[in-house]
């Protein structure tokens, strides 16, 4: 039986510490405004400890206008608690509600971070902080968008907690964010179902990898030919029906493997292409030619 893996593109984070700066001018403007409006999710992550919830806070988002300056946008509260865990299969919150800006492109996004928490189930929970160097996470994303004049613009972060969290040798957890970005309205899905035999006993979840097939050759490669994108857990919905589950906020026009693995062989048991002329903005794919994954 083939077995597909489902990586989406992945996009490089570049984390520095935060260093205090003041928000820019938005730079020159063709006369005309625009709206722009970011929210933020999560899928389903493969996460050590197993956490119920994970909270950030975010302090401040600035967006970069070519050949401008950096442009504060306003967040419902500062800093802004998220629980990323409350925004899986396909929910979202806002980070940035809509916000005037001056038409024309912008080419980066710098969120910043300050503290980090997650909570594991327990008698009694336990709450345990995820570490922040130097206290401050300045996030850089080089990610281009056109704000039209007259026009709305509205991103969605996707914040992949599956390599996010960083367990370090002293058996403590850092964060290491890595997000994925794109146009909400363009944004690909890819779906699929599993059946219920396919779990098998005692395992009773699959961890679905997507990978970005970098160079289209179809085969996952090595880093940094093929770059993994996301993994998820899928956990069994029905003792005799198929579990259906979807990866959301894929950015379109890109190269994917699926990869399903179940239990704990480290076997895959999908594996699939997803080329990127059949994920299409808006569009959604659907797994095993939309048949049950055995």
């Amino acid at each position: 039986m083939r077995r597909r893996v489902l990586y989406l593109v992945m996009f490089t984070t570049v984390l520095t510490l935060l260093v205090g700066c003041g928000g820019g001018s938005g730079g020159s403007s063709d006369g005309g405004s625009g709206t722009l409006s970011v929210s933020v999710t999560d899928a389903k992550p493969v996460i050590p400890g197993d956490p119920t919830e994970l909270w950030i806070a975010f302090e401040e988002i600035r967006a970069h206008k070519s050949g401008g300056g950096w442009v504060t946008l306003p967040l419902p509260q500062t800093p802004l608690w998220i629980n990323l865990l409350a925004f899986q299969e396909g929910a979202t919150t806002h980070l940035v509600p809509p916000v005037r800006l001056d038409s024309g492109q912008y080419t980066q996004l710098r969120f910043e971070v300050s503290r980090a928490y997650m909570v594991i189930d327990g008698k009694p929970a336990v709450e345990i902080g995820l570490d922040v160097p130097s206290g401050f996470l300045r996030i850089d994303k080089n990610f281009t968008f056109d704000v039209p004049s007259g026009e709305a613009v509205d991103l969605t972060v996707d914040f992949d907690l599956s390599q996010s969290i960083v367990v370090t040798g002293s058996s403590e957890y850092k964060l290491k964010p890595v997000l994925h970005l794109v146009e909400t309205q363009r944004a690909a899905t890819i779906h699929g179902e599993i059946e219920a035999d396919a779990f098998g006993d005692p395992a009773e979840e699959a961890v679905v990898t997507v990978i970005w097939d970098k160079n289209g050759n179809g085969s996952v490669d090595p880093y940094p030919n093929d770059e993994e994108y996301t993994k998820v857990i899928v956990k069994k919905a029905n003792p005799s029906q198929p579990t259906e589950f979807s990866i959301f906020w894929l950015v379109p026009d890109e190269d994917y493997i699926v990869r399903i693995d179940v239990g704990e062989d480290d076997a895959v048991e999908h594996e699939e292409e997803v080329p990127s002329s059949e994920l299409q903005p808006g569009e959604v794919f659907e797994l095993n030619g939309g048949a049950a994954i055995e």
